[in-house]
């Protein structure tokens, strides 16, 4: 009789222990954390960074606690370069990546290499590009439309990229082509507000918070929005390694984590929620741009809450470096661009709604 008492308590024990067990999985899927981890375990995943707004997905997924949630620990790897950048990506060294879309991407995937464009990292929101072409403050009342652009000296960081790509849809509106105008190289940003204010260069396709920054010195004047030439342009995007996409599970979580984080940068920056100096503060100590006036005026990348990459924009863009001779290979964008992760993500969190 003691026997069968002591066996029973045994199975009820058990019966206890797997219930609890049971519960606790159903709740952690509720929450969207993550499954098959033990407690207190973190995965690691390496993650390139460059300190630019535009990493404020990551950013804020880190210091919100998205990522922990998901059982995702973050290491921040720097590059000097982008090309260096691609090269730790394509090989596994880094996990994740946010870049522009360039020839060796392409070429790169034309030649097997299975890097995944995962999702948005970069666009211009109509109204409020922040990549376009700005020009000097004295010229730009007298450039009434595109037309007016030949002859003019522009400044490029570099031939055969993003600048070069969308100065040519600039200039196409008014029947141009870069013959009509005189490329000026600067390699460096900054520098072109210099290469402006020295006269050097009548105008520069430049990013903000630097056009800004070129308005507030009195050297640029915004001219055109780049939706009026450049709708639909995907400027950078979001990019797995061929080994971390193969890790559905953690690639999954990780995109659930990042998007959590653009959530949290467009309620703030875009739409100025109510979290905005919070937002804003996180921003200036984890990016180079630490004035928060100037984080709340600029004009902010756009990056999509649902990951969505506008795939159109990248064929135009290989379709391009195509006939700068810069890619002899198409690559086949339905590979290349993958929204499964992201598809997994919106399906956990729900389609973004803008704060009320």
């Amino acid at each position: 009789m003691k026997k069968k008492t002591i066996a029973m308590t045994v199975a009820a024990l058990l019966i206890l222990v797997l219930a609890l067990a049971g519960c606790g999985q159903g709740k952690g899927n509720q929450s969207g954390q993550a499954g098959g981890q033990a407690a207190g375990q973190l995965q690691t995943v390496n993650v390139a960074f460059d300190d630019s707004v535009g990493e404020a997905g990551v950013i804020l997924g880190d210091q919100l606690g998205f990522f922990k949630q998901q059982g995702i620990k973050i290491n921040f790897v720097h590059f000097n370069s982008g090309a260096d950048e691609l090269t730790s990506l394509a090989s596994g060294q880094v996990d994740v990546s946010r870049g522009i879309i360039a020839a060796n991407l392409f070429n790169a995937s034309a030649k097997g290499i299975g890097i995944k464009l995962v999702a948005d990292g970069g666009t211009n929101i109509p109204g409020r590009g922040y990549f376009e072409l700005a020009l000097k403050k004295e010229l730009a009342p007298k450039i009434k439309d595109y037309k007016d652009l030949k002859g003019l000296r522009i400044a490029i960081a570099s031939k055969g990229s993003i600048n070069q790509l969308l100065l040519d849809m600039a200039l196409a509106k008014g029947g141009l082509t870069d013959k009509d105008v005189q490329l000026v190289v600067v390699d460096s940003f900054p520098d072109m507000l210099t290469a402006v204010a020295n006269n050097s260069a009548d105008g520069c396709m430049q990013i903000d918070p630097l056009i800004t920054k070129g308005v507030q010195q009195g050297i640029l004047s915004w001219w055109k929005d780049a939706s009026d030439y450049a709708a639909g342009e995907e400027i950078s995007v979001v990019m797995y390694s061929p080994q971390f996409a193969a890790k559905k599970d953690l690639a999954d979580r990780f995109m659930v984590a990042y998007l959590q984080g653009v959530r949290a940068y467009d309620d703030a920056l875009v739409y100025g929620s109510k979290d905005r100096d919070k937002i804003v503060n996180i921003l200036c100590q984890k990016t180079f741009l630490h004035d928060p006036k100037v984080m709340v005026t600029m004009h902010p990348p756009g990056l999509d809450p649902d990951g969505v990459i506008p795939k159109a924009g990248v064929v135009h863009d290989q379709n391009w470096y195509m006939q700068q001779g810069l890619v002899k290979k198409a690559a086949d964008v339905d590979q290349l661009v993958d929204p499964s992760f992201a598809n997994y993500a919106v399906q956990k969190l729900g389609k973004y709604k803008k704060p009320a």
